[in-house]
């Protein structure tokens, strides 16, 4: 049996805890749990993003660089100081949660109808100034449903009512909207390369869009997303007629509050899966043809995982060479059999038992380190039970 599992490799390719743990730390606290009982395995730690927290860091990991600090805006208008990074080959990487995310408002202060994307542009602006020919844009986790108005604003653009009077920031205001002017727009992003990296595949209005999926845990209530959905239809016509771009129904436009829809339709950008887009970066698929077992995870698993998230792409990667797929999660919710469809072996909850999610949140790392002792005990016991066979 030992000298099986010596020559066994296991890759540990998980999502950030949102909250507690970065996505390398989880894959440490993995690696260190199945070590209890698989000492001489092989481990390939390879952390994960989606586009969401942690993708600055897992970029810097893979490809090296330097992460830089600005004063930008919150997406209440305070100011904030937030994170980017240049890449060592030159590439600019934002997550657009750094100046607009949901983490930097209390919770009596969400409200999409006021919250703007404005310090995002700031970042993108920032990032132009240093001469950056190419920038990555992660769109997870935002305040905002703005459609990447308050971003455009940053860069120059000026938003009109119907009387001629400058629109106001945030999602509440864009059903105003009579004219867009683009003529103020700092020529040098123009010829910048924009990637926006989604870590949902949602167009931007509708059912499944920014405001119907997304808006109640920004702060919307049942009549704020209905408005809601309602401006960025408006907001997604105007730009039609005006600019010639139909952003309505692009898959993932949806993503951060359509902030990836107003980066097509203002920087010419182009939308990939994050999950995806990070996986190449990394070299995920060429570990995993010759792995043994892969391991993944996130806080929370629940049916949102079809819409993009890094257990999905990990689990269709594997799918392709025939390899066991083992998750571990904080929370898992609702049905979540379609993942077992597609290829999850198993999906374990870190929690031991009734705990409130501040505890939880507290003691995340040994929770995983625990959970990830007991998958390597159950594979130890399967091992040894085929060579006694």
């Amino acid at each position: 049996m030992q000298c099986i599992i010596k020559f066994m490799k296991i890759i540990i390719c998980p999502d950030s805890f949102k909250g507690c743990l970065g996505s390398p730390e989880v894959a440490m606290a993995i690696q260190k749990g199945m070590k209890k009982f698989l000492p001489d395995a092989g481990y390939v730690l390879a952390p994960m993003a989606d586009g969401g927290e942690g993708t600055v860091d897992v970029l810097l990991s893979a490809i090296g660089g330097r992460k830089h600090k600005t004063v930008v805006r919150d997406p209440l208008g305070r100011k904030i100081k937030a994170e980017y990074a240049i890449l060592q080959d030159g590439t600019g990487v934002i997550e657009m949660a750094s100046a607009s995310g949901l983490p930097l408002l209390r919770m009596d202060e969400r409200n999409p109808l006021i919250t703007s994307t404005y310090g995002t542009g700031q970042l993108i602006l920032e990032l132009v100034k240093k001469k950056v020919k190419s920038i990555l844009v992660g769109v997870g986790g935002s305040a905002t449903v703005d459609g990447g108005a308050g971003m455009a604003m940053a860069l120059g653009v000026n938003f009109y009512s119907e009387s001629g009077e400058n629109l106001r920031e945030g999602g509440g205001f864009l059903g105003k909207l009579a004219k867009i002017d683009t003529s103020g727009i700092n020529r040098d992003i123009l010829e910048t390369k924009i990637t926006v990296l989604c870590d949902v595949n949602n167009p931007l209005t509708g059912r499944y869009g920014a405001s119907r999926i997304f808006g109640p845990q920004k702060g919307a209530d049942g009549k704020m997303v209905k408005l809601l959905d309602r401006n960025l239809r408006h907001y997604a016509g105007i730009i039609r007629k005006q600019l010639k771009k139909d952003i309505e129904h692009i898959a993932g436009s949806g993503a951060a509050g359509g902030l990836a829809a107003g980066l097509v339709a203002f920087l010419n950008a182009d939308i990939r899966d994050g999950s995806r887009f990070i996986a190449e970066k990394i070299g995920l698929e060429k570990n995993i043809r010759d792995a043994h077992l892969i391991i993944t995870g996130e806080g929370r698993i629940d049916s949102q995982v079809r819409y993009g998230k890094v257990l999905l792409a990990v689990i269709e990667t594997a799918r392709k060479y025939k390899k066991p797929v083992i998750a571990v999660c904080g929370q898992i919710s609702g049905d979540i059999d379609f993942l077992h469809r597609s290829g999850l072996s198993a999906v374990f909850s870190i929690t031991p038992g009734p705990v409130s999610l501040e505890d939880a949140m507290k003691h995340s790392r040994t929770l995983i380190e625990n959970t990830s002792t007991q998958i390597a005990g159950l594979l130890r016991c399967f091992y040894r039970n085929n060579l006694n066979s």
